[in-house]
């Protein structure tokens, strides 16, 4: 059983309960019938040529969609509110009314309305949802997901599924809500799918995150035609999470989903773990500030030809790998491009051919292709050859291994004409010589067309009227047409009758003309009909080629990647990162995009040396003189190294990383109620629980949302667990100069300062990065940059010389502290141990249970 339950977005409204006592019209009485079962959906309710809302759904979408709000007689006493869009226009009214959280569930008549006894029959077809929606997605590089979730009391079990390239994910996840969070945020999940009984805190937690719905189903099974494509699930929750997908899935879009791929089972450990924090932090794919167009690092080298080589070049930025022989093997391929300027320009040529067939694809499996549809799948198999001729070297035999499918090119390429209609009911999609049968029947209809101008013709010369036409419309048929001053020179031997009367002209239809329009229309629906079935025949043929046209479609992503990196990496001259087992090294590097920015004033490059002599680096410097910038460049250069990409510097030796993790910026997380301060704690936390000696962290400026000692205090104890504990390389940029005495204290920590020109009170920033401390913070100096009035700059002068010359000198502790490394596998158990109710798992789970414990302690 699923069921749905109404997310509350922008409206507080609730469903009326109508009173079926009242006696509506027929009409009416079917629409409240189908209505019942999609409660919290806006029903798209077809009459005619309209789709048409009621009720409250009337009035939502007239207040969401600016339409205006009518009424309607539904046999009661009051019109009941009414509001309406023309069929042909009603997906981007759908995909605005999904962009803002609701979901809409379309309603078809299912027979034609000359051939029904009594009411048409009408029922849902499709239920479109922020998660499940496809052929209306704006932005084509952008990917939305659903998630379904299982909670398995010590975890969770996630299902997360892209529908309109059927891409599925199964990972697992510790119980912990902020992870969860973390977890559907990363992804960009717009819906989830949970257990009507599912945990009530979870709940309200989700409903919090804004701009999630949240839907729910309890069948779990998963039926024999999806088998095969979970085969690699071994555990029970895992199923269970994929069967509660695929039942939602089946019952919003009512029919099997042939586009799912193979599950990919994700483990964290497998890709260089960054949390939602630090890939905002880095603006990775996402600007920092949402409504701002600033360049992420993804926009940034986004060079791809199509839309879904552009999508998994996303993907490549947000999961850096982590195993060196995939690293080196897309460094290789990349490199090979790079050295090969004339190979890459072909390669260009015919990647830019290719259309998205990912989405093209899912539309065949749908049912929702259209010829144009096909049209670009043909084009795009026709240069498949060209794009593989292009890749003659040996590393690239396993992209190539796939079927090239020329024989389903064969098949579609002398199938349409060049500009078929948008639409399938429309007839002409098919090209003469395509099918003898279609052939036949269009050249009846053809003679039938051609007789018609005949008669047009001889009609003209046997009543003397040159202005005499022999028109078409849906309604008479075929009809004569004649002017109001030339209707008089119609007599009564030429067998006209009079059908209409307009303003300006008379119609009449004589008896041969009205024999021969049956023989003409009968080939015209004739002809419609054999092209839909030609059509349908068509799409099963390519539907049996899914699966390879996946795999051809994974390949051709791959490749318009490895040709956007060698393209950037071409273009800006960067080297080839090297890989050492600890240590870092990295000559001259540089922000990749600020690089290409700054046109005038080139960007200051600046190195970085770290070893087991300088595991932590702390920063001193001013504001504005590049500390945050330079944290930022060295995560950057981690990121692209890792992804498979050349990198913006003379040199670089660098370890592989497991995780970075960045506390950068700061912002208040005002929709949890968090200040400043907490946010920075709790990413401190994460920082300090979940690093290890083969992590990257990036502090920037801990401690400053509390008062000065606090954060002193809290900032030197971290400095000292991550170098006596975790031993994780480390950037710590702070203005508590005192912080930099720790050089001289703890063997792995060194000072490094962003280097000021300071003359006449007026200073310089040089943003280069230089070995020891800085000396002052030069605050005030930035403040009289920034503007400030003279009076308030001499003003702090004054105070700043009065409180040196008063301050106390602070004794501070700088020994070595014998600092105990938390143990985060034992805590973990503890919380899993004491979340779980032993009486509440099955036999299965509780050894699943013992099974993840064992592992835990490995």
């Amino acid at each position: 059983m699923w069921v749905f339950k109404r997310f509350k977005k922008r409206y507080n409204s609730t469903w009326k309960v109508v009173d079926r006592m009242t006696k509506y019209t027929p009409m009416m009485e079917q629409y409240l019938d189908v209505k019942k079962g999609y409660m919290d959906a806006l029903v798209f309710y077809r009459l005619g040529d309209f789709y048409e809302m009621f009720f409250d759904d009337a009035k939502i979408a007239s207040s969401e969609l600016d339409l205006v709000l009518t009424g309607r007689n539904a046999g009661v006493e009051e019109k009941i509110p009414m509001c309406g869009v023309p069929h042909h226009a009603a997906a981007s009214y759908v995909q605005r009314l999904v962009q803002r959280g609701y979901k809409v569930a379309i309603v078809e008549q299912l027979e034609d309305p000359s051939e029904a006894q009594g009411i048409v029959r009408r029922d849902v077809v499709k239920v479109v949802t922020p998660g499940t929606i496809m052929d209306d997605i704006t932005d084509e590089k952008n990917s939305i997901y659903l998630a379904s979730i299982v909670d398995y009391q010590y975890g969770f079990a996630l299902s997360i599924i892209e529908m309109s390239t059927g891409e599925t994910i199964i990972k697992n996840i510790d119980r912990n809500w902020v992870i969860l969070t973390q977890t559907i945020l990363k992804n960009n999940i717009k819906e989830v799918v949970i257990h009507t009984n599912f945990d009530e805190k979870g709940i309200k937690i989700l409903r919090e995150l804004g701009n999630v719905v949240i839907s729910y189903c309890d069948e779990v099974g998963v039926a024999e035609q999806y088998l095969d494509l979970c085969e690699e699930i071994k555990e029970e929750r895992n199923l269970e999470a994929y069967g509660l997908m695929i039942h939602y899935l089946e019952a919003t879009q009512k029919k099997m989903l042939g586009h799912l791929q193979i599950v990919e089972i994700e483990k964290e450990d497998e890709v260089l773990y960054m949390d939602f924090s630090t890939q905002q932090n880095l603006e990775l794919v996402i600007p920092l500030r949402v409504q701002s167009k600033s360049e992420t690092l993804w926009s940034f080298m986004d060079r791809c030809q199509s839309a879904m080589g552009s999508r998994l070049l996303k993907k490549w930025v947000e999961k850096p790998l982590v195993d060196k022989r995939k690293i080196e093997l897309r460094l290789d391929r990349v490199e090979y491009l790079m050295k090969n300027f004339m190979i890459r320009e072909e390669l260009k040529e015919n990647l830019s051919k290719m259309y998205d067939i990912q989405r093209l694809i899912a539309r065949v499996a749908m049912g929702s292709a259209n010829a144009m549809d096909c049209i670009r799948l043909q084009k795009t198999l026709k240069v498949v050859p060209a794009i593989f001729d292009c890749l003659q070297d040996s590393m690239f035999d396993e992209l190539k291994k796939g079927d090239q499918l020329q024989d389903l090119h064969h098949q579609l390429e002398n199938a349409f004409v060049e500009n078929p209609p948008l639409t399938t009911k429309e007839g002409g999609m098919f090209q003469e010589g395509y099918s003898q049968e279609l052939d036949e029947i269009r050249s009846i209809q053809k003679q039938g067309k051609d007789w018609i101008l005949a008669l047009e013709n001889s009609e003209k010369e046997k009543t003397g009227i040159k202005t005499l036409k022999i028109g078409y419309n849906r309604v008479f048929g075929y009809y004569i047409e004649v002017s109001k001053g030339a209707s008089s020179q119609i007599k009564d031997e030429h067998g006209y009758v009079r059908k209409q009367t307009l303003t300006n002209c008379e119609r009449y239809v004589t008896q041969e003309l009205k024999e021969k329009e049956d023989a003409i229309l009968h080939a015209e629906e004739r002809s419609i009909r054999m092209e839909l079935q030609l059509f349908q025949e068509l799409l099963e043929k390519i539907k049996g080629y899914l699966p390879k046209l996946q795999k051809l479609a994974m390949v051709l992503s791959e490749v318009d990647c490895i040709y956007a990196l060698s393209n950037l990496c071409s273009e800006q001259g960067y080297v080839r990162p090297v890989f050492t087992e600890k240590d870092v090294s990295i000559k001259d590097g540089r922000h990749p995009i600020l690089d290409k920015m700054m046109k005038e004033k080139r960007y200051v490059a600046n190195d970085l040396v770290m070893n087991d002599e300088n595991e932590v680096l702390i920063i001193t410097g001013p504001n504005m003189g590049g500390k945050s910038t330079y944290m930022r460049q060295i995560a950057l250069i981690v990121v692209m190294a890792q992804m498979g990409c050349f990198v913006p510097c003379k040199s670089c030796e660098m370890p592989i990383f497991d995780k970075i993790f960045t506390r950068i910026g700061a912002s208040d997380d005002i929709l949890s109620g968090q200040s400043t301060f907490m946010v920075e704690m709790a990413e401190a936390n994460h920082a300090l629980t979940y690093a290890t000696e083969k992590s990257l962290i990036l502090f920037d400026e801990i401690g400053r949302g509390t008062s000065t000692y606090d954060g002193m205090a809290l900032a030197q104890a971290m400095i000292e667990y991550i170098a006596s504990c975790i031993h994780a390389k480390t950037l710590f940029s702070t203005h508590y100069h005192e912080l930099t005495a720790l050089e001289e204290n703890i063997s792995c920590v060194k000072n490094v300062h962003v280097e000021v020109h300071e003359e006449d009170d007026h200073v310089t920033f040089m943003y280069r990065v230089k070995k020891g401390r800085a000396d002052r913070s030069y605050g005030i100096n930035v403040a009289k940059l920034a503007k400030l009035p003279d009076s308030v700059l001499d003003r702090a002068k004054d105070l700043l010389k009065e409180l040196e010359s008063k301050k106390r000198v602070v004794q501070q502790s700088y020994q070595i502290v014998e600092l105990k490394k938390e143990d985060t596998k034992e805590t973990k158990i503890i919380d899993m141990l004491n979340q779980v109710d032993p009486n509440g798992l099955t036999p299965i789970q509780a050894l699943q249970m013992v099974i993840d414990l064992k592992d835990q302690l490995k």
